[in-house]
């Protein structure tokens, strides 16, 4: 259970986490590593199962896009693909027959300043109001960022204000979010 939360700027990216793990009876532990690292220029923050976290964040090296290649494609094509490699690889990838292929882990990746959310089911969307959320704390985290009128927010630095607060209100009202906040930036 976790509480991430992502701007998305001119240029820019900013994600944030909190630094609780827990499971479903409520037992948690403060993490010595963040939810949120830097894996080959690439920012990956992971909320759910902490398999597809190790295995993002420290059995793989993701693959990097060309200059002038389009992201969109990059995602879809090479780094989705290669990261799905790599849970199968290391058996963490669900399938029955004649349904889709799944896992338990949702990722918010910045790559070049521009996030993408990755879902259970390999697929990426974008979201047009810029802000992107996950975990159980996530919807809390959401309410803040409204409230503390994100939409105003045009540099990295009010960014990360932003989302301190929006994950210190997560860390209130929702039991399995808590600890040190970590942020991070990422420019184009």
């Amino acid at each position: 259970m976790t509480t991430l939360v992502a701007i998305q700027g001119d240029g820019w990216s900013v994600i944030g986490c909190d630094s609780r793990a827990s499971d479903d009876d409520g037992r948690f532990m403060e993490l010595a590593t963040s939810k949120i690292i830097n894996n080959n220029g690439v920012l990956i923050a992971v909320s759910g199962a902490s398999r597809g976290g190790n295995i993002t964040q420290f059995g793989w090296k993701p693959p990097k896009p060309r200059v002038a290649e389009d992201l969109d494609v990059f995602m879809t094509k090479k780094f989705i693909p290669s990261m799905r490699k790599a849970f199968q690889d290391a058996g963490f990838e669900g399938k029955e027959d004649g349904d889709a292929a799944f896992h338990d882990s949702n990722l918010l990746v910045s790559i070049r300043g521009v996030i993408y959310p990755i879902f259970s089911d390999y697929s990426w969307d974008r979201e047009a109001r810029n802000i992107y959320y996950s975990g159980s704390g996530g919807d809390v985290a959401l309410g803040a960022l409204e409230a503390l009128n994100y939409r105003k927010v045009n540099t990295p630095e009010a960014a990360e204000k932003i989302i301190r607060r929006a994950i210190e209100a997560a860390c209130k009202h929702d039991i399995y979010s808590g600890g040190e906040i970590h942020t991070y930036v990422q420019e184009a």
